[in-house]
């Protein structure tokens, strides 16, 4: 395991380095919880059959230390992170548990934080995309289509994801990106139950999509034609067949020049 590798490499320090002792642990210390912090969500986001991290169900720093062969440090700061971030719930004399995010409350949150700041982003992008842009978001388009013709739930969600990303970043830069990018891994947590729920996991599979919604292509389409205002108004569709089976959804949302 890779992240045992790491641990490894790192455990000897060098007589040399001995004074230097302190700043190296923390560095590794931080080093590590972001790798934790990265396989809860991993593990949390694309679920996957007897994983040690269930969606909505209980986790605990002893559990995770174990499977990751670490020390309990790094997953205490890892999971106090994700807790900050709304992934997890703490229950006095019950434990912490993974936040089902199907809850309406919860999901509406959500979803209002997407719609506004994806639209806000795909409509700032399409008024100033540069070919350069443009090319980077086609890559994620290919790799998209190709995992959603072959059926590879991962692949089609992770390529998902990254384009999502990669318009915000484009629009808003790196900062904007990196504080979105938990809510939107919140919101895939949730969707991927969600559809699998509504459709029906060999129905899903077959489209990969929901029903209904405007399609990336289409949305690719409008950021390449410049077109602010259909841009906005396509990722605004984007997420209705969500909204609509969780009854969160809200209408009236409009945008003009």
């Amino acid at each position: 395991m890779a992240l045992i590798d790491d641990l490894r490499r790192q455990a000897a320090v060098p007589l040399s380095k001995m004074t230097e002792l302190i700043p190296v642990a923390r560095n590794r210390m931080v080093f590590l919880a972001d790798q934790v912090y990265e396989h809860v969500l991993t593990t949390v986001v694309f679920p996957e059959d007897g994983g040690e991290i269930r969606y909505g169900g209980k986790i605990t720093e002893s559990d995770i230390a174990k499977t990751l062969e670490i020390s309990n440090g790094p997953v205490r700061e890892a999971l106090f992170r994700l807790r900050q971030e709304g992934w997890i719930k703490t229950y006095p004399n019950r434990g912490s548990y993974m936040v089902d995010f199907r809850d309406p409350e919860i999901a509406r949150e959500i979803y209002r934080f997407r719609v506004s700041l994806e639209t806000g982003a795909f409509y700032t992008l399409a008024k100033s995309i540069t070919a350069e842009q443009l090319s980077q978001l086609k890559v994620i388009i290919e790799l998209l289509e190709k995992a959603r013709q072959t059926s590879e739930i991962v692949g089609f969600r992770k390529a998902d994801i990254d384009f999502h990303l990669k318009v915000v970043e484009l629009a808003g830069g790196e900062s904007y990106q990196a504080m979105y990018r938990p809510k939107l891994l919140q919101w895939y947590a949730m969707s991927f139950h969600v559809l699998m729920e509504s459709m029906g996991s060999e129905e899903y599979k077959r489209h990969l999509e929901a029903p209904g919604t405007s399609s990336h292509c289409e949305l690719l389409g409008a950021l390449a034609g410049h077109d602010s205002v259909e841009a906005a108004r396509l990722i605004s569709e984007h997420f209705g067949y969500i909204a609509h089976v969780l009854g969160i959804g809200e209408t009236g949302t409009t945008v003009d020049n």
